[in-house]
């Protein structure tokens, strides 16, 4: 009895925590789209890149809870916006939005996600002057994503995130905030 009590104290100590810290860290890089969808002079829509490290804090088979660093970014916007009195031709955007990722069924071929964080955005503008103007705001993010895994360590992502912040001056009529929805696809690294 004792010698099953001591293999198992082993496996316990030794053999769980090598898996457990085998893939606690998990990479994304994803593209698409970018769309300010709260504006009322949304003309159309942004190429978008965002990155992501999640590093692992609490995983069971059933769920896991994750630390987040998603960075986000929109290329040039030909949405006009206003910037004070004058009209932008063109902006760009920034999101920084340290979070925690829940993600359901993790070890499964299919694993679907849920993200929330708070951070940092950033828009610069190009007037029709040809002057730059730059705002930078509180943001927070929600969105939620799925990954399907094509090799061991390799997953195809699908994401959608919304990124509600100030600063670009032509904000929802509710909260005085605009909705920066990202939808994006991708792969992810697991290590």
């Amino acid at each position: 009895m004792r010698k099953i009590v001591l293999v198992f104290l082993i496996f316990l100590f030794f053999g769980v925590p090598v898996g457990a810290w085998a893939q606690a860290n998990d990479i994304g890089f994803t593209g698409g789209g970018y769309f300010a969808v709260s504006s009322p002079l949304s003309l159309g829509a942004a190429w978008a890149l965002e990155g992501s490290f999640a590093h692992s804090i609490v995983s069971t088979p059933v769920v896991s809870l994750s630390a987040e660093l998603p960075i986000a970014g929109s290329f040039t916007s030909s949405i006009p916006t206003l910037s004070g009195t004058a009209l932008a031709r063109s902006y760009t955007s920034l999101f920084i939005t340290p979070g925690v990722r829940v993600r359901l069924a993790p070890a499964f071929f299919i694993s679907p996600y849920l993200a929330a964080g708070l951070g940092y955005g950033r828009f610069n503008r190009q007037l029709f002057s040809g002057v730059t103007s730059v705002n930078n705001t509180f943001a927070l993010d929600i969105g939620g994503g799925l990954d399907v895994k094509i090799l061991p360590h390799v997953s195809l992502r699908g994401e959608l995130r919304d990124f509600n912040s100030g600063g670009v001056e032509f904000q929802s009529l509710a909260f005085g905030r605009q909705n920066n929805l990202f939808a994006t696809v991708g792969l992810a690294v697991r290590f």
